[in-house]
């Protein structure tokens, strides 16, 4: 199948919890769809899975109820009231590893056929360097790494990317400094680049910033994305970074689409 033919897979990751990756996701989801583009976003942080809790919607279920109760993906589908809608992962991934060839190739081929409903599927992930993280990254097309210029957030970025890197190949990666003015996030991805020139063979292609602002904490304790009324600048500004991911080539020297993803997956083993 033609690369162009199937959804971009973007996998969204941190080093550390708490520096907007998940808003991120969000966020970048609702540009596509603003966009014109149909867009599924997944929730693939295992165990303290907060999509929905951000959104302030309640799913039906969630991945494990495909695997145990015999729900199809379409079932368990949440519309996220922006445009793009939301698959639940919850606990449920931890099923996968005891399921049979069959049953793998029933989780595939439902994948396979929700994914020519979509032109873009966003991997929100875990942060830090876990087992599961590095599947679902090294699985997508496309990596995006959001950090802070916090010393701890920069090291543990490097860390998932050194990690990425040696580990699983994965080259190239898109960089977003969020909490963090113009300059300061300059600064930022510079100490970055720096090291990784130094010490890795990987590729990073800075993307944009998202500076401070009290209307991203009203927004999350809203469980509502930004209003456009209100909140007009820091919108803009956060558009321009979204459309900058969006706007990066496709990555033809990596496979994608979902078959690939849970092919490539399910074959690894998820833990």
């Amino acid at each position: 199948m033609n690369q162009n033919e199937t959804p971009r897979v973007i996998a969204i990751s941190s080093g550390k919890g708490g520096v907007g990756k998940t808003f991120t996701s969000l966020h970048l989801a609702a540009r596509a769809a603003e966009k014109g583009q149909r867009v599924l976003l997944l929730d693939a942080d295992l165990g303290l899975a907060n999509v929905d809790v951000m959104l302030g919607i309640s799913p039906a279920g969630s991945i494990q109820d495909v695997v145990t109760s015999g729900k199809s993906l379409a079932d368990i589908l949440v519309p996220s009231g922006y445009g793009f809608d939301v698959l639940p992962g919850g606990s449920g991934f931890h099923e996968l590893t005891s399921l049979s060839s069959d049953q793998q190739q029933v989780m595939i081929d439902e994948m396979r056929d929700l994914g020519r409903n979509y032109d873009l599927v966003l991997i929100d992930t875990a942060a830090g360097i876990g087992d599961n993280v590095l599947y679902f990254v090294s699985a997508a097309e496309s990596s995006l790494v959001v950090l802070t210029p916090d010393p701890t957030s920069l090291t543990d970025a490097y860390a998932l990317i050194k990690v990425l890197s040696n580990m699983r190949d994965v080259r190239r990666f898109m960089v977003m400094i969020n909490q963090a003015e113009a300059v300061d996030a300059q600064i930022a991805f510079r100490r970055l680049l720096s090291v990784a020139d130094r010490y890795l063979d990987v590729h990073l292609d800075y993307v944009g910033n998202l500076p401070p602002h009290p209307d991203v904490r009203r927004a999350i304790q809203a469980q509502k994305l930004l209003p456009k009324v209100g909140s007009e600048q820091l919108v803009d500004h956060l558009n321009r970074t979204m459309d900058a991911i969006l706007s990066r080539p496709r990555d033809s020297s990596r496979s994608s689409g979902l078959q690939f993803f849970w092919e490539h997956a399910l074959s690894e083993g998820l833990e």
